[in-house]
């Protein structure tokens, strides 16, 4: 009986853990792959660390930005506010946008200010591959 009770608690712990997975549900877009060579001119500004370059996809445009030591980022320039239309603007530090002001980290896609919705910057993945890069979801 004892093991019977044993093995109904550890059962129902183990199946009533949650995920705490943060998933942005914000963005519910897909993108197709867009590969890149960075010998392309129009990725100049990319290639010194801290340097970034504005690129068609995405939903509104993306930022690849060069985090030096941590690669690659990719962040969409759809503003995560669902009833802005305008793209964020990229200072070299933040993005910001354009109609409630909220800003964000390159680095991680975090709002940097309280005027926001909870959501972060939508990040895609970069891969590198020598002179390629991979931007996907």
């Amino acid at each position: 009986m004892m093991r019977k009770i044993i093995f109904l608690f550890v059962f129902t712990v183990f199946f009533s853990c949650e995920d705490n997975t943060r998933v942005n549900e914000c963005f519910q877009n897909s993108i197709s792959p867009i590969n890149l060579d960075l010998n392309n001119p129009q990725l100049n500004g990319v290639l010194t660390p801290t340097g970034y370059s504005e690129i068609n996809g995405g939903l509104a445009g993306i930022i690849l930005y060069n985090g030096a030591t941590l690669g690659f980022k990719a962040f969409d320039r759809k503003c995560p506010n669902n009833d802005c239309t305008s793209s964020m603007s990229f200072d070299g530090q933040r993005l910001t946008c354009p109609c409630d002001k909220s800003e964000y980290s390159i680095l991680t896609g975090q709002p940097l200010t309280e005027e926001n919705n909870g959501c972060f910057a939508r990040e895609y993945n970069v891969t590198q591959n020598g002179t390629s890069l991979r931007i996907s979801n």
